[in-house]
């Protein structure tokens, strides 16, 4: 479960829908965080009935609430690392698309493990952020079944004016943009380019199941 939770927290990285739901002031990167999460963690309890009828809609929740606070396109070009120079446009075009779903899926079948009463986000104390690019948002899981997780928020603006957005979390120091790196880098060395976009097709497609017992190993291996 302690594994299953560092996962679990991924998914606050994300972000909000073009929906009738008010766009998040994101000028601070702290206060971002914070309201996505809180507005996130509100949305699943508040529809809780729905969701035990029918699973699949926390993919609808992922898409409406989580995503873009978070630069999948960055995130997307990170992963893919020096062979994202190779690709023409409709490569990467195909590739962040296969990306998204794949994190909308991820991020849906993670929350089929979250409990509001049992699991609780504690955001730490708030740095300077005013004349950085990239910034650090510390928080830690606490959870009423094991230790508290330690995680670490790594968010980036293009330039001064941009707004923030999410792109990485380290949980217990172990970046899980950098995992998934690795395990994309091994597919395209074996199958190439198209078999990386299959890989994250078909994990997209994965049923969402409230009984499936998963652990971080589950979406990357």
């Amino acid at each position: 479960m302690r594994s299953m939770l560092t996962a679990l927290l991924l998914v606050v990285m994300v972000a909000i829908p073009a929906t009738a739901q008010e766009r998040i002031e994101n000028d601070n990167p702290h206060h971002l965080l914070q309201a996505v999460a809180e507005r996130m963690l509100e949305r699943i309890r508040d529809d809780r009935g729905q969701v035990e009828e029918n699973p699949a809609y926390l993919r609808t929740i992922m898409e409406e609430e989580l995503m873009p606070y978070t630069d999948y396109r960055f995130a997307a070009a990170q992963v893919m690392g020096r062979n994202w120079r190779q690709l023409d446009q409709n490569q990467r075009t195909e590739f962040v698309d296969a990306f998204r779903e794949y994190l909308i899926t991820t991020y849906a079948r993670v929350f089929t493990q979250y409990d509001e009463s049992k699991h609780e986000l504690q955001f730490g104390r708030e740095e300077a952020y005013e004349n950085e690019r990239t910034v650090v948002v510390r928080a830690r899981l606490n959870q009423q079944d094991g230790p508290p997780i330690r995680l670490n928020f790594n968010l980036r603006r293009q330039t001064p004016e941009s707004a923030w957005m999410a792109f990485d979390l380290e949980a217990e120091n172990i970046s899980l943009l950098s995992a998934q790196r690795s395990e994309i880098q091994a597919v395209l060395r074996e199958r190439g380019f198209q078999g990386a976009v299959d890989l994250l097709r078909e994990r997209a497609a994965v049923e969402i199941d409230l009984d499936e017992e998963l652990d971080v190993d589950d979406f990357t291996s």
